[in-house]
C-alpha cells in the first residue's frame, strides 16, 4: 500500500495536535492534588478512559502511547525513519523483560508504542532469540547472553541493549535524507556518554571501565573521555568540542556545576533533542511534524506520570519541578 503523502500526513497530525495537554494544563496539573489532576485528563479525555481514577493512571497513558505509535505508522510517508523511534520502546521493553528474567519475576510493566507485541518481545527474552530485531541490535543482544550465561549482571542489560540499539540508529541515519536524524542520535549517545562518564566518576569506578559503560562513539570519543577522566568538569570542553551538540552539551554541564545534580544535564539533553524538532513541528513537506508529534506525546506521558506519581506518594511537588521537561506545545 502506498504511504501518506507529507501535506496529507502533515495536516493530519497538526488536527491531532489540538489534543496535547497544553503547557497550562501540566502547571495546573503539578500545582493541584491528585485528584484535580485527573480531573483535568479526564477533561481531555486522555486515555478515553471517562471513569478513570488515579489508579487507572498507568491504563490511560499506554492507551495514549499506543494510539501514537498506531496513529504513526499509519501516516509516516518514510516508515523506515519514524520506525527508528518506536523501536526505542522496544528496546525499554526487552530491559524490563531480560531484568525480568534473570531476577526470576514473573510480570513487568509493559510500555505500549513500539513495533512488537508483548508477546513476540516475550518470546524473544524467553528463548534468547533475537533474529527479528536489526542486525546490530541482534550482535549485542548476542553478547549480552554470552556474558549473563558467565554471570548474570542486570546492569549489562541497560547498557547492551541500548548500544545495539542506538548503533542500528546512527547506522541507519546515514542512509536519511533528513540529517536531523543524524543530528539526534548522535546527539543521544554524546549526552549518555557524558552522563555517564559523570556517573562512573561519582562511585568513583576506575578509569579503565569507563569504556565498558559507553554508548557508540558520535562526536564524544570514549578516547577524549577516559583522557579527561581525572581533570574537572571545566576542563571537559575540549571532549565535548568534536559533537554537533556541543552547546548544549555545554550548557547542560554549567548547569550541572551549578546545581550539583546530574539531573540538570539530563534536562538539557532532552529540551535540546525536542529543539531539533519543534522549531519544524509547521513544515508540510518534511517528517519533522510527524516525529515531532511522537516526541511530543512521548514528552506528555512522562509529564503525566510523573505529576501522579509526585502526588500519589506524597512526595513533595519541588520532584516535579526539578524534573519536567520543556513540552512541545
Amino acid at each position: 500500500m502506498a504511504q501518506p503523502s507529507y501535506p496529507y500526513a502533515c495536516a493530519r497530525i497538526s488536527a491531532l495536535e489540538k489534543g496535547l495537554l497544553s503547557a497550562q494544563t501540566i502547571r495546573r496539573m503539578a500545582e493541584g492534588t491528585t485528584e484535580d489532576a485527573m480531573r483535568y485528563l479526564l477533561a481531555a479525555r486522555y486515555g478515553n478512559l471517562p471513569d478513570a481514577t488515579s489508579e487507572d493512571a498507568e491504563r490511560m497513558i499506554e492507551n495514549v502511547r499506543r494510539q501514537t505509535a498506531q496513529t504513526v505508522r499509519e501516516l509516516s510517508p518514510d516508515p523506515k525513519l519514524t520506525d527508528l523511534f518506536l523501536l526505542q520502546t522496544d528496546a525499554q521493553n526487552l530491559k524490563l523483560l531480560i531484568k525480568a528474567r534473570l531476577l526470576g519475576i514473573g510480570d513487568v510493566l509493559f510500555l505500549e508504542g513500539g513495533l512488537f507485541t508483548r508477546e513476540a518481545l516475550g518470546v524473544m527474552a524467553a528463548e534468547q532469540k533475537y533474529d527479528a530485531l536489526p542486525e546490530e541490535m541482534r550482535d549485542s543482544l548476542a553478547e549480552l547472553e554470552r556474558r549473563l550465561k558467565i554471570q548474570a549482571e542486570p546492569q549489562l542489560v541497560s547498557l547492551l541493549v541500548d548500544y545495539g540499539y542506538y548503533a542500528h540508529c546512527l547506522n541507519a541515519a546515514k542512509g536519511c535524507k533528513e540529517p536531523f536524524v543524524r543530528q539526534y542520535f548522535e546527539a543521544m549517545c554524546d549526552f549518555g556518554n557524558v552522563i555517564a562518564f559523570f556517573r562512573m566518576r561519582a562511585m568513583g569506578a576506575p578509569r579503565e571501565d569507563v569504556k565498558g559503560a559507553l554508548l557508540p562513539g558520535a562526536g564524544v570519543k570514549a578516547d577524549a573521555l577516559t583522557d579527561a577522566y581525572e581533570l574537572s568538569a571545566e576542563q571537559l570542553t575540549r571532549a565535548l568540542s568534536e559533537s554537533t551538540a556541543k552547546s548544549a552539551l555545554q550548557e547542560g554541564l554549567n548547569r550541572m556545576l551549578q546545581s550539583g545534580s546530574i539531573s540538570a544535564l539530563e534536562k538539557a539533553r532532552d529540551d535540546y533533542l525536542l529543539s531539533l524538532v519543534k522549531s519544524h513541528r509547521h513544515e508540510v513537506t518534511t517528517i519533522f511534524p510527524v516525529v515531532g508529534y511522537l516526541l511530543a506525546r512521548d514528552r506528555e506521558a512522562k509529564a503525566v506520570r510523573l505529576i501522579l506519581t509526585v502526588k500519589r506518594n506524597g512526595l513533595e511537588d519541588g520532584v516535579i519541578a526539578e524534573r519536567l521537561r520543556e513540552l512541545y506545545g
